[in-house]
């Protein structure tokens, strides 16, 4: 996953998701890994099918292991976070758009700083992106 900031607010880049319990929840943009594939290239890749954005300065900021509730099952994920900004500039105006791999029309977002009303997902991503450096 990666953790994208808005140079001009500080806003962060989110999907907009719901649990299967009904909770409305943000996350970072990112995946999953495939066999074989390091992380930073899955971030890359990721990033190209959601929302057809290439990145640049990806950065590793840490890794999260969260064990969690979900469907009704106990859920473990390890989790790469890294840092990264948009190659092209542009992409930091584009206010809401769609995951084009998505077949359930989940949205991406800016999320503001200091936005509270929503919880921000994976537990422990919001102290990696205050401590980061982003490119």
């Amino acid at each position: 996953m990666a953790v994208i900031q808005r140079p001009r607010d500080g806003a962060l880049l989110v999907s907009e998701e719901t649990s299967p319990a009904g909770e409305v929840f943000h996350r970072p943009l990112g995946g999953h890994v495939e066999f074989g594939e390091y992380a930073r290239d899955t971030v890359h890749r990721e990033f190209q099918e959601e929302i057809g954005q290439a990145l640049t300065g990806v950065r590793l900021a840490g890794v999260l292991e969260n064990i969690f509730p979900w469907g009704g099952a106990t859920q473990h994920e390890i989790v790469f976070v890294f840092t990264a900004a948009f190659a092209d500039e542009a992409a930091y105006e584009i206010r809401e758009q769609s995951i084009a791999d998505d077949q359930e029309g989940g949205r991406v977002i800016w999320r503001a700083p200091g936005e509270a009303r929503l919880p921000l997902y994976p537990v422990g991503v919001a102290g990696l992106a205050a401590r980061s450096t982003f490119a």
